[in-house]
C-alpha cells in the first residue's frame, strides 16, 4: 500500500487506529441523521491537527469518508491549504504529494465550487511562488568557495590525521564534500521544481475541468471566470505556471467550462447578459481570450462568440415557447 509522502513525513501509520473512536459520529435512535453530509460535518469542518493522532483522525473520519470527496471538498479546500502551509525541508516533493492527494480526491466529485477554488488560489500562490523560485543551483564560484573553505578547515583541524592515514583522510574529505553539495546546495532541486510545476498543472486541470456556476446568477459567474483567469495569469507572472502554453491550456479549460455553463443555463439566462459578454469581448483586454497558441487556429474569442450566438438563440426559443426546459 502506497502512503502519500506528506503523511510519511509525519510517520503516520493508518492501520490499527483506535484513538479516534471517541470522535466517531454517534446518533441515538431518537436523533438519527439521514443526511450523510450532516452526519460527518463535525469532522469535515475540524482544522487538522498535525500530530500522529490528529492526522489519523482526519484520514479516518474525513478524507476516507465518501461524502468528503463528493460533496464537502469541492466546496471547501481549507484542509489542502493547511497541508501546504506546513514547513518541511523537502518542500517540492511534499507539495507534489499534497497536490496529488487532494487532486485525486477531487476526481470523485461531479463539480468544483468556483468561489472556493478562487479563494484557495489566493492562499496558495505565495507558497507556490516561493517553492518554484528557490535559488537552489549555486553559481560555480559560490560552490568553489564553499568547497575550498571546507578543505581548508579540514587541513587546518585534521592535519595530524592526514599524516597518520592519508587514505582515510581523503575518503572522509570526499564524503564531506558530497554531503555539502547535497544538503546545502540541493543540485537536484531544479528537476524537483519542474516536477512540482507539472503537478500544479495537473491539479489545476482537474479542478478547472469541474467548475460549475449558478445559472440564476450569470453576471456573478462571468465575473468569477474573469477573476479566475486573472489569478492564473498571476501564477504565470510569478513563474509557477512558467510555460505560456501551459497557461493557455488552463485558459482553454476555463473557457470550455464556461461555454458548457452557457449551453446548460440557456433557459435561465437574461438576454441582456449576452450583450454584456459581447461588450467585454469587443474590448479585447481579456488575456485569457487574447492569448493564442497558433495563428491558424480559431481564437478563443471566436469560440466564445459562436457559443454566445447559439446559446442566445436557445434562450429566445425558450422564452417564445419553441423550446421547453
Amino acid at each position: 500500500m502506497l502512503i502519500p509522502f506528506c503523511l510519511m513525513l509525519f510517520g503516520i501509520l493508518l492501520t490499527h487506529d483506535t484513538e479516534c473512536q471517541a470522535l466517531a459520529p454517534s446518533h441515538s435512535s431518537h436523533q438519527e441523521v439521514h443526511d450523510p453530509i450532516s452526519r460527518h460535518m463535525a469532522h469535515f469542518m475540524q482544522p487538522i491537527k498535525f500530530t500522529n493522532h490528529g492526522l489519523r483522525c482526519y484520514i479516518k473520519h474525513a478524507y476516507n469518508i465518501p461524502e468528503y470527496g463528493t460533496d464537502f471538498l469541492p466546496n471547501n479546500l481549507f484542509h489542502m491549504v493547511q497541508f501546504l502551509e506546513r514547513k518541511t525541508d523537502q518542500i517540492c516533493h511534499y507539495y507534489q504529494s499534497v497536490l496529488r492527494m487532494f487532486g485525486n480526491k477531487l476526481k470523485q466529485s461531479m463539480y468544483v465550487n468556483p468561489y472556493a477554488l478562487s479563494e484557495m488560489l489566493d492562499e496558495i500562490l505565495p507558497l507556490m511562488k516561493d517553492a518554484c523560485n528557490k535559488q537552489t543551483i549555486p553559481t560555480f564560484a559560490h560552490l568553489q568557495k564553499d568547497i575550498s573553505q571546507l578543505m581548508y578547515d579540514n587541513m587546518l583541524n585534521r592535519f595530524d590525521y592526514l599524516k597518520v592515514d592519508p587514505d582515510a583522510y581523503f575518503s572522509d574529505l570526499t564524503t564531506d564534500i558530497l554531503s555539502l553539495v547535497h544538503s546545502s546546495h540541493e543540485l537536484s532541486a531544479d528537476s524537483s521544481v519542474q516536477e512540482l510545476r507539472k503537478s500544479i498543472q495537473v491539479f489545476f486541470e482537474v479542478a478547472f475541468n469541474k467548475l460549475v456556476w449558478d445559472p440564476h446568477a450569470p453576471k456573478d459567474a462571468w465575473h468569477n471566470v474573469k477573476l479566475l483567469a486573472d489569478q492564473l495569469t498571476r501564477f504565470h507572472q510569478q513563474n509557477v505556471v512558467s510555460d505560456e502554453d501551459d497557461l493557455n491550456d488552463l485558459f482553454v479549460t476555463l473557457l470550455e467550462r464556461f461555454c458548457l455553463y452557457l449551453d446548460l443555463s440557456a433557459p435561465d439566462l437574461p438576454l441582456a447578459f449576452y450583450h454584456e459578454l459581447r461588450s467585454d469581448i469587443a474590448q479585447k483586454n481579456l488575456l485569457f481570450l487574447e492569448l493564442e497558441e497558433d495563428q491558424y487556429f480559431a481564437s478563443k474569442a471566436t469560440r466564445l462568440e459562436r457559443v454566445i450566438t447559439m446559446t442566445e438563440a436557445k434562450t429566445r426559443a425558450y422564452q417564445q415557447g419553441i423550446l421547453v426546459s
